[in-house]
């Protein structure tokens, strides 16, 4: 076997453990992760995306949705592959951000570093980001990198830092930058852009670029990360040819019984220029190339499905470069698609014959997420009906990367120059310029806040929807309102989805024209006669009305949900979620339906106020407590109850009926109880809009022990006053 600079096999096997580190120098940032959709993906400025859940689960490898736990990748990493034209040698190279053989200890398989100093960008076109920068900001969330493969040790200011062993570089830096929307069409996906520039002297011939990814689809709150096979072992995986894409799923949700029902894709969405013999994305999938190995596998009955272990070798499976230039068999596919596993993949495209010093090519992918679209099949069948939002999704991200490139041929074609980007942001007109990254742009999302109160919620919200344009047509298009209210309940019947399931309880929009139901604006202006006294309403010199302002809340509210006079209520200890959606009158002339903008979230819980009033009488709810409550989730931590009627800041003691205390806390409006197991399983670290006079409790002693079923009496002391009242309640198990 004809083997590029090693002579021996080395097999280098390390053990997951959460909370590991990888050995890079303190400029090397992996601490960033997209979180202005539905995806929380991180991404480093050294090649690499995912955490190896190393930081499980405080921070996100590839979570979807947002909050859930559910995550997608274990990790994923840039490959490049190529030959410098003068080496005697001519045996390929690969520089690899990871792989399946990286080794945590000695840093094998990390060979791309940061230059001393070198930090991550961020970026954002969102006016209240704090890293608003309307003049070169693509996305909502822009992160920007450079990395090279240059060092064969890690660069250090201190002198030279750790060698990264069997790294034989290309010679090349890495401009890297990601881009994320919020936007509901838009808030699914991740758009990677690698712009790679030859600084050798030399040129590098047949270029390959590929992008490495151990996807794991996974609910991490019923399957940790760090068990081993029964973590990665269940997934199966698959290959859309003519969008190329490769995606991920989980083929069998036990252990845990609980499934993931969702999709992870990774998409090359084009290159520029185009490789060889590729005239138009069009034909693309011509030479894009998928492949898949079993994690680390040194022998197996099916020989693809080895692990590639060397830069270049005779054994086209061993190679890291033939890898990159050719897919595995049909037959494998196949084989893989039916019998889930521990596998890793790899897509690819090339070759560019030459880049020349200097010269750069550009590539880039995407990496979506989506549910299952038919959850009444098993999610191990994976048929087209189950994966229609994952095209769906990956359809937007393709559309988002060709901007004005109808066609797809990398050129600004006659016709196609329709919009510019501004300061500010992306608007209609010609600039001679091929603008890529283009969405139609629905209206601004509404900014809302919640009062809740005794068995009621109120909604509020601004009108900067109202002030939108389209960059495509360049009107002003607002139509109107949508506001969505979760059921009692929704929250731990399906925790994974119940966000994206939010029904729709209102929807309100201009009467100044024929599109929907012409409701008109005025019925859920703001009610002045039932805010708060702290509130400050505004009016115009003639007299109208012109906005609330809240105290320490700069923004100026005009609308509420429920309407005035209506009778919607929602019941005390129950968590709520509103969201707000602003939407448009679509366009006709480039066939868009109507737009929505993403949900302004806000989760309230109702309950009484707080009160020192020596005759409000304080309770439990409910009481007596039954055991598996409708309200309890899955399991003994999740339950709860609540104290109400307290003051604003007090100590609560619980005891038994013999005298001995169960515990003690603190309560105001801070803690009020949200530290308690069932916020964090069906909350997550959502901030909850509470009254401040209610506090749970999980029924869960000092001892960490759950009480028994009997007759338990508390005490409740006024901190402010020092007044205590008395109370009791009964637990049945």
């Amino acid at each position: 076997m004809k083997i590029i600079y090693c002579s021996i096999l080395l097999l280098f096997v390390f053990t997951i453990v959460v909370g590991q580190p990888l050995r890079k120098l303190s400029d090397a940032d992996g601490t960033l992760y997209t979180n202005v959709g539905e995806i929380g993906l991180t991404i480093t400025n050294y090649g690499t995306l995912g955490t190896r859940n190393s930081n499980w689960p405080d921070q996100p490898s590839c979570v979807y949705p947002s909050g859930s736990q559910i995550e997608h990748m274990y990790q994923g990493g840039l490959w490049i592959g190529g030959r410098l034209r003068h080496d005697p040698s001519q045996y390929a190279r690969v520089s690899t951000g990871s792989s399946d053989q990286v080794s945590l200890s000695s840093g094998l398989g990390f060979e791309f570093t940061t230059e001393v100093g070198s930090t991550i960008e961020q970026r954002s076109t969102l006016a209240n980001s704090q890293y608003f920068n309307e003049d070169v900001a693509i996305s909502h969330q822009d992160f920007v990198a450079e990395y090279t493969d240059r060092h064969t040790r890690i660069p250090s200011a201190s002198g030279i830092g750790d060698s990264i062993p069997n790294h034989y570089p290309l010679g090349v830096v890495v401009h890297q930058e990601s881009y994320a929307w919020n936007l509901p069409f838009a808030n699914s996906f991740v758009i990677i852009s690698y712009t790679i520039k030859n600084v050798n002297q030399d040129t590098l011939d047949d270029v390959y670029v590929g992008l490495w990814c151990d996807n794991v689809v996974r609910n991490t709150k019923y399957v940790r990360p760090s068990i081993g096979r029964m973590y990665f072992a269940y997934c199966g995986n698959g290959y859309d040819s003519l969008s190329r894409m490769m995606y991920t799923y989980e083929a069998n949700q036990s252990p845990g019984n609980v499934p993931a029902n969702s999709y992870i894709g990774v998409a090359l969405l084009g290159t520029t220029p185009f490789p060889n013999n590729v005239p138009s994305l069009s034909m693309l999938h011509q030479q894009t190339f998928y492949n898949v190995w079993t994690y680390q596998q040194s022998g197996t009955a099916v020989p693809p499905l080895v692990s590639p272990t060397y830069d270049f070798t005779s054994d086209q499976y061993l190679s890291r470069y033939t890898r990159l230039s050719q897919s595995i068999p049909q037959t494998t596919m196949n084989f893989v698609h039916q019998t889930p596993s521990n596998y890793t993949t790899l897509l690819s495209t090339g070759p560019w014959s030459s880049i020349l010093p200097g010269d750069s090519i550009e590539v880039v992918f995407a990496i979506v997420c989506a549910d299952n679209a038919n959850k009444s099949l098993h999610e191990s069948r994976d048929d087209t009906t189950q994966r229609a939002h994952l095209k769906t999704n990956m359809n937007w991200a393709q559309r988002c990367y060709s901007g004005e490139d109808m066609n797809g041929n990398d050129t600004l074609d006659i016709g196609e120059d329709i919009v510019q980007r501004v300061r500010g942001g992306i608007v209609p007109g010609a600039d001679g310029k091929l603008t890529r990254y283009v969405l139609p742009t629905p209206p601004a999302k509404p900014v809302v806040r919640a009062e809740v109160d005794n068995q009621k919620g109120l909604i509020y919200w601004d009108k900067s929807a109202e002030i939108s344009r389209d960059p495509i047509s360049g009107q002003y298009d607002f139509e109107g309102y949508r506001i969505y209210r979760t059921s009692a309940g929704s929250d731990f019947k399906n925790n994974a989805y119940w966000v994206f399931n939010i029904p729709l309880v209102g929807d309100f929009d201009r009467s100044d024209d024929t599109l929907g139901y012409n409701t008109g604006l005025d019925k859920i202006r703001i009610d002045t006669t039932e805010l708060p006294i702290s509130a400050q309403t505004k009016y115009t010199p003639s007299g109208q009305f012109d906005g609330v302002l809240f105290p320490n809340d700069p923004t100026e509210y005009y609308y509420q949900f429920p309407p005035a006079g209506s009778s919607v209520s929602q019941l005390n200890g129950w968590q709520y979620v509103y969201g707000v959606a602003a939407y448009d009158q679509g366009d006709l002339t480039n066939n868009l339906s109507q737009l929505e903008s993403a949900k302004s979230l806000v989760w309230t819980i109702s309950g009484t106020k707080p009160t020192s009033d020596p005759t409000k009488e304080i309770g439990v709810y409910p009481n007596p407590y039954y055991a598996k409550a409708y309200w309890d989730g899955t399991s003994e931590r999740d339950r709860k109850i609540h104290f109400y009627n307290l003051p604003a800041n007090a100590i609560i003691t619980i005891y038994t009926i013999a005298g001995d205390v169960v515990e003690q806390f603190d309560h105001n409006s801070s803690n009020f109880g949200s530290d308690i197991h069932w916020f964090q399983q069906y909350s997550g670290k959502q901030s909850i809009q509470v009254t401040g006079g209610e506090h749970a409790w999980d029924l869960i002693s000092k001892y960490d022990q759950a009480i028994s079923s009997g007759l338990y009496l508390f005490t409740v002391r006024d901190k402010d006053t020092g007044n205590v009242k008395r109370g009791k309640f009964m637990v049945i198990k």
